[in-house]
């Protein structure tokens, strides 16, 4: 069968509005809610639950170490963004869900699915392939949100108390700060 010049850019086209449509709908996948124990101030609800399900993976307690969870580590993080530059909450906002996205899932990866509905080992998967991905704007989401969970879940009194550091202001006398 010939197919004409016609035919074939009736079907890409009806193509591209399948996938299109598919893709917005693949896209607007839910997210698995996490519930803040705080009033949120910089990111909304969505952006919270991602970033939630990274400090889970960034820090997620073994036993003898609390997660980043039980530290309160993301509602510390939104804390922190909203007395930042008001940019930055908007970026970092962008960025956790760009890290959501099926959509961009399934494109660079050819996974059907948002971050937050993958298992322990499917995010930590993604957050691998985000760290050592060659597309920049991938990497450096990857070690903003890193970074920010980590230094937020070690810079917890309680972190220190375990690892037997007495605080920053022990030279100082101070015994413990609050």
């Amino acid at each position: 069968m010939k197919l004409s010049r016609r035919s074939a850019l009736g079907l890409g086209l009806g193509g591209l509005a399948a996938l299109t449509l598919g893709g917005i709908g693949v896209s607007l996948s839910r997210t698995v809610p996490r519930s803040p124990r705080a009033p949120l101030q910089a990111l909304d609800a969505r952006q919270f639950a991602v970033l939630a399900a990274v400090a889970d993976r960034v820090a997620p307690g073994d036993g003898k170490f609390p997660s980043a969870w039980d530290l309160l580590v993301p509602e510390k993080i939104d804390a922190n963004l909203a007395k930042a530059e008001p940019g930055l909450a908007v970026e970092l906002g962008m960025g956790l869900l760009l890290l959501e996205n099926a959509l961009a899932a399934m494109v660079l990866d050819g996974e059907l699915v948002t971050f937050t509905r993958l298992d322990a080992a499917g995010q930590d998967a993604t957050l691998q392939r985000w760290q050592d991905s060659p597309m920049q704007l991938r990497r450096t989401i990857y070690k903003a949100l890193n970074g920010l969970c980590t230094a937020t879940y070690w810079s917890s009194p309680e972190i220190w108390r375990l690892v037997g550091y007495p605080g920053p202001g022990a030279h100082l006398g101070v015994k413990e700060l609050p």
